[in-house]
């Protein structure tokens, strides 16, 4: 099978030359995609490292973002382009832009990443159709999705309840908008508590990947009835990845 497609060397190989290039052609691919402007840091940096990035002793990563120095790490041979998008969505995230939610990234770094990684692969899905297919396909560990539990979440949500635009405003920086304005309509739109900032009392302990998965379920059933709740647990658990990952067929 190899350790990646063709195409991964012929965009390596350039971007490796042309870093800070590749990084503004990307800048811009993501605006398009998503549909509106994003505002990365100035002076934002990238920087090759020759060792593993580790997010813990036993977790290594292909790529890395710092808010506090503005620098996208990128390691050793491991990242291609998914891994750049990933990274320069996290720059241009509100979790990386707001310091008031460096604290929960930090906490629910895994909801983040996951968030990232679905918009990631909207971004391959619009613009990258082959680096799309590997994506979903795990062919290759290069190439292939990462946070899968969440972003098949995302997906359920697109699919059922909250629209892909709704996802995007709730993640991409504006300075002319309050998050946490922007995180109250969200949450008053779709009828949830907050499972992001104050958990209610009694559920503080519930990780928050179930947290937010009970509640859309219970809007879902009082919406819309069990059989949507039926079709939104089958996209999250047992649908393939080209189908929980349809971006065309989402909200």
């Amino acid at each position: 099978m190899g350790f990646a497609p063709q195409c991964y060397y012929s965009f390596y190989l350039y971007a490796l030359n042309n870093l800070d290039e590749v990084r503004d052609e990307l800048i811009k691919v993501i605006e398009n995609s998503l549909g509106l402007r994003v505002y990365p840091p100035e002076e934002l940096r990238i920087v090759l490292v020759s060792v593993p990035i580790r997010r813990s002793p036993t977790a290594i990563v292909r790529g890395g973002y710092d808010p506090i120095t503005k620098t996208i790490f990128l390691s050793d041979r491991t990242w291609c382009r998914k891994t750049f998008i990933h990274e320069l969505l996290h720059a241009v995230s509100y979790f990386s832009r707001v310091p008031e939610l460096f604290g929960v990234f930090n906490r629910e770094y895994e909801f983040v990443e996951g968030l990232t990684e679905f918009l990631t692969g909207y971004v391959l899905y619009s613009r990258y159709s082959n680096c799309y297919a590997e994506w979903i396909s795990k062919r290759y560990l290069v190439c292939s999705i990462s946070y899968e539990r969440y972003v098949r979440l995302f997906g359920a949500l697109a699919h059922m309840l909250i629209p892909i635009s709704d996802l995007i405003k709730l993640f991409v920086y504006d300075p002319n908008i309050d998050w946490f304005d922007e995180y109250n309509r969200f949450l008053n739109r779709y009828g949830l508590e907050d499972f992001l900032i104050n958990k209610p009392k009694k559920k503080r302990k519930i990780p928050l990947e179930t947290l937010l998965e009970d509640m859309v379920v219970k809007v879902l059933r009082e919406k819309v009835g069990e059989e949507k709740v039926e079709q939104f647990r089958e996209l999250r658990y047992e649908a393939p990845l080209d189908v929980v990952l349809d971006y065309s067929n989402m909200m």
